[in-house]
């Protein structure tokens, strides 16, 4: 498995008075640190930074992605606030972030953008769980609206993106707070889903990220409506997250191989060969376990068709093997020498049983016969030859329709519709007698060799 490197940064704590009112996130980092450590279930190398300043986590952005192979993923993520300034720019805010100079002391969107696009990695997944604010008083000319559009600020190939929110929640009047957001519950269930395997939603005992998403989204509009997750991705296949340290074999899968209707149970087989063509090495072990039982089905069909897969799975049965029968050989019999009359009182000899009719006395004993093997040959006269349409006629219409092209040419009508039509239908007709012309020609060429084989 290429290597799987993941950087989670948290800030809980702020510098600023006004920021220090916002709603603290939990220590979901923590939490999310644990599972993506844990080699049962997705196995990443995992740096965390919580209440850092802005310098120091930008360095270690900068130092996450740089250096990283094609083949290599890549996991970011960030819980706290996001700030956006009234020239619509956005800004991670740290531990030492200050609303009145957020370009000197917060984490610019723009640089963390920077630094992807800079990254070699083909499989770079960003997770932004965070409340969004304005920096300025609310009754101030703003020159960006409410939306944040923290999609479009992360596009690029190679990235999956998702975010617990897309809108501001707060805005500020001097350093008093206006609005509230949703209590975040993004990032809990994020956890649930890689922890317990539930976010693994085709049963294939693998967690990709559209699967999580999916899982997530469900999740967090039943409990909290107000919070609407969102998602984009541009990367060729499937980004796992994590295995399914929990994965069974399904329940519609259990109740076919249970069944007492060998059709069911023909119906599962083929659910399981489809689980064994995309799992991973947990599935496909339990799958071929399974069946390798069925291949002692008490039914002949059921039984049949899992010894196949079973065959072919080991690379027994790649081509069958058809043994070319020799040409068979005509033995000729040697003509039987004429019998002398027995001696009085001798006993008969015993009696040969005629091979084939003999030649009267006197007469020379015919040669045997050879029968030749196979199916007699082709005539001539056997050789069917479809009629066809006569190309001349095809010529003919072709060169009526390049005259009307050269009249409509002649006319002044130009490249019109009409001109493209007559072009194409021109082009239709010749190559249609030229296709005749050949197929006719061929098939004159294997009547005489077909001719010249046949025996007189």
């Amino acid at each position: 498995m290429a290597s799987r490197h993941a950087l989670l940064i948290a800030t809980e704590t702020y510098a600023d008075p006004a920021l220090r009112r916002l709603t603290a996130p939990g220590g979901d980092a923590r939490e999310l640190a644990a599972v993506l450590s844990d080699p049962a279930i997705a196995g990443f190398e995992v740096t965390t930074l919580v209440d850092q300043p802005h310098h120091v986590v930008g360095e270690a952005i900068g130092e996450f992605y740089r250096g990283r192979r094609r083949d290599e993923l890549t996991l970011l993520y960030f819980t706290g606030h996001g700030v956006k300034d009234d020239d619509g720019s956005l800004y991670l805010a740290m531990a030492n972030t200050r609303r009145d100079s957020l370009m000197f002391t917060a984490l610019a969107a723009e640089l963390v953008d920077r630094a992807m696009a800079g990254c070699p990695s083909r499989q770079k997944v960003l997770v932004l769980d965070c409340c969004y604010s304005g920096a300025f008083p609310a009754g101030r000319l703003a020159k960006a609206g409410t939306d944040v559009h923290t999609l479009e600020r992360f596009q690029g190939r190679g990235r999956a993106v998702l975010t617990a929110s897309d809108a501001t929640q707060y805005s500020f009047e001097g350093d008093g707070v206006v609005g509230s957001a949703a209590r975040s519950v993004f990032t809990r269930h994020l956890v649930a889903g890689l922890r317990d395997g539930s976010a693994d939603l085709d049963g294939d005992g693998d967690v990709t990220v559209d699967e999580l998403y999916s899982y997530v989204h469900e999740r967090v509009v039943a409990e909290m409506p107000r919070q609407r997750p969102k998602h984009q991705s541009d990367v060729e296949g499937r980004i796992v997250l994590a295995r399914n340290p929990r994965w069974q074999l399904p329940e519609y899968l259990r109740n076919g191989l249970a069944s007492p209707i060998a059709s069911d149970r023909l119906t599962a087989l083929e659910g399981l060969k489809r689980l064994h063509r995309v799992g991973n090495e947990v599935v496909r072990a339990r799958t071929a376990e399974e069946i390798a039982r069925l291949t002692e089905d008490d039914s002949r069909m059921v039984s049949a068709a899992a010894v196949a897969w079973a065959r072919e799975s080991e690379g027994r049965a790649a081509a069958p093997v058809v043994a070319t029968p020799a040409p068979e050989r005509v033995a000729v019999e040697p003509a039987p020498e004429p019998e002398s009359a027995p001696e009085p009182g001798a006993p008969e000899p015993p009696r040969r049983p005629a091979a084939q009719p003999t030649a009267p006395a006197g007469e020379a004993t015919p040669p045997p016969k050879l029968v030749r093997a196979g199916p007699p040959p082709r005539t001539a006269d056997s050789r069917r030859v479809k009629p066809s349409a006569d190309p001349k006629l095809y010529f003919i219409e072709a060169g009526v329709l390049a005259a009307l092209l050269i009249v409509v040419l002649v006319g002044g009508m130009g490249y019109n519709w009409i001109f493209l039509l007559l072009l194409l239908l021109c082009a239709f007709f010749l190559g249609r007698g030229v296709f005749l012309l050949r197929r006719a020609q061929a098939t004159k060429d294997s009547t005489a060799s077909a001719a010249k084989e046949t025996p007189p």
